[in-house]
């Protein structure tokens, strides 16, 4: 499994180096001025900060949109905002964007400047892979502040010309100055790049034997070049510290690259260490278990609880992005049980497990870290769970006794929702109208298509169409249906039904049935299709036929 980023990527990274050189650049340029207002004042220390926030604030803006494109495949507004308000890192991205924006319009001299900021280096690091690990945004984020102040503070050096040259009394004050911020945030840098290094790196010998190990080790070389560079400007053995500030270009180029990469090579290693330990298990549900589906973000999560009684219980946690089985392979997932976060072991590409004490009756979240993640809450039952198998034939004998009926339907992928309405009559009649889009009329052989409204109506065969019909129809016999819990739905009572669907596509479904045995909501979770519906107008009147002058 390869850990090497796509060309795509590395457009995105060029523009995201631009951004960090330009985010350190700022915070080395509030530095300075700080240091150059002490007594006795430095009135030539004036670097221009607006320029660089402006830059920040251009490629911040370029990164978020190319990455949010490439996740949804296109630049459509709807897709590419849904990945950017989508768990931690999505809602960090746009975080981030919107602090270098603040910094950018802030009065130069007032300390709204350096809140935004600071405000948008943390962002930047919870929007990459340190939120994939466990305290990896904080560890990230005094890395990135730590190299704004020492590697920042450089690269604004660079920019300024003292009236004396750098060999002057007037660069030597500043020099002097400066070395007491630097030094501790060297050190910190350095601190913290290694606790990173080491949660991303499983052994020494990743720094040669991966890509991802290649590009950090250059990362530190540039560092460690950067330490001689600068003991000979503090003792102005060098005329300018511009030779510095180009070792601090690349090393923030390199950093820059790591960003890009998509997998880790820490995840890659736990990964291929559970397929070697042949713990390449299924997080699917069988019979006897309780079983729940939910969505964090663009990940299917199905929830599967073993044995579902008070006790110890096997939590076993199904994966599956849009992208498919092998990208589900480095998305890490903890879950968060009463205040304490549980991490999980992973025991497949889309499985991930965890042995866990439990009673019944408590709320599980499932925080997938991934990207395209986010967190999938899951109120657990009274354990054990009743068998939920007569109520399901129950509901599936009633709702196919209708003649009529109507539902709404909402349809997420996780990067767009679409909205729809559906009125059916049996034996063979539906309407299907999409909210502010097309509308499909289905009469016996034959289909009448408009794809907006006002649009001319278009005949031709259509699918065949048996009424009633469902959506779980396809996927019985159920597996582990259990009831888990009760509510009102529109003003009725209702037991919930929870089960998985048998065969090779993993789903599951929610049903909730009232006393009669009508399905008032159900919900299904699938790879990219998270749908919920509402039934109304269980034999209501309703007729459906070939539209006007179609």
């Amino acid at each position: 499994m390869g850990t090497a980023p796509g060309p795509a990527d590395l457009v995105v990274a060029a523009f995201r180096g631009l951004e960090y050189t330009a985010l350190l650049l700022a915070t080395g340029m509030l530095v300075l001025r700080r240091l150059a207002r002490r007594a006795p004042g430095l009135g030539w220390v004036r670097p221009r900060l607006r320029p660089a926030l402006a830059v920040a604030f251009v490629a911040g803006l370029s990164v978020v949109v190319g990455e949010g494109g490439l996740a949804a495949g296109s630049l459509s507004a709807g897709p590419v905002a849904a990945y950017l308000t989508t768990g931690l890192p999505g809602l960090a991205r746009t975080l981030r964007v919107v602090a270098e924006a603040l910094a950018l319009l802030a009065p130069p001299e007032g300390r709204g400047v350096a809140a935004a900021l600071a405000l948008a280096i943390v962002a930047l690091a919870a929007a990459g892979h340190a939120a994939a690990v466990p305290w990896g945004v904080p560890v990230d984020a005094l890395h990135l502040l730590g190299a704004g102040l020492w590697a920042g503070g450089i690269l604004a050096l660079a920019t300024l010309r003292p009236p004396e040259g750098w060999r002057g009394p007037s660069a030597r004050a500043l020099l002097e100055r400066f070395s007491p911020v630097a030094i501790p945030a060297f050190l910190a840098t350095v601190t913290t790049g290694v606790l990173r290094g080491s949660q991303e790196l499983q052994v020494l010998r990743d720094v040669v034997a991966t890509s991802y190990g290649q590009v950090l080790g250059m990362k530190v070389l540039g560092v460690l070049a950067m330490v001689p560079l600068s003991v000979l400007a503090w003792r102005r053995a060098i005329a300018s510290p511009r030779l510095e500030a180009g070792v601090a270009v690349l090393v923030v180029g390199a950093a820059a690259v790591l960003a890009a990469y998509p997998l880790p090579p820490g995840r890659v290693a736990e990964l291929e260490e559970a397929e070697r330990a042949g713990a390449a298990a299924s997080a699917l549900p069988r019979e006897g278990d309780l079983t729940l589906g939910g969505r964090a973000g663009q990940v299917l999560v199905g929830l599967t609880v073993r044995p579902g009684r008070p006790g110890p219980n096997q939590i076993l946690i199904y994966l599956l992005p849009l992208e498919g089985e092998e990208a589900a392979a480095g998305i890490p997932a903890t879950i968060r049980l009463g205040g304490r976060s549980i991490p999980t072991e992973v025991c497949g590409p889309t499985c991930r497990r965890a042995e866990i004490r439990l009673r019944g009756g408590e709320e599980l979240a499932v925080r997938v870290g991934s990207e395209v993640g986010g967190i999938a809450s899951f109120r657990l039952p009274g354990l054990p769970a009743p068998d939920g198998s007569g109520l399901l034939e129950h509901a599936q004998r009633r709702m196919h006794t209708l003649r009529t009926y109507r539902l709404e339907e909402v349809l997420a992928s996780g990067l767009a929702t679409v909205r729809a309405s559906y009125a059916f009559e049996a034996p063979d009649r539906a309407r299907i109208s999409v909210r502010g889009g097309a509308t499909r009329i289905l009469v016996g052989g034959k289909e009448y298509f408009r794809p907006r409204p006002g649009a001319r109506w278009r005949v031709e065969p259509g699918p065949p169409l048996r009424v009633p019909v469902f959506v779980w129809d396809s996927f019985l016999p159920p597996v582990a249906p259990r009831i888990v819990g009760a509510a009102v739905v529109d003003g009725v009572r209702t037991r919930i039904v929870s089960f998985a669907g048998s065969g090779s596509l993993p789903i599951w479904f929610r049903l909730w049935v009232d006393g009669t045995g009508l399905v008032r909501r159900a919900e299904m979770r699938a790879q990219g299709h998270f749908m919920d519906h509402r039934y109304s107008g269980f034999d209501a009147p309703i007729e459906i036929g070939p539209p006007p002058g179609a």
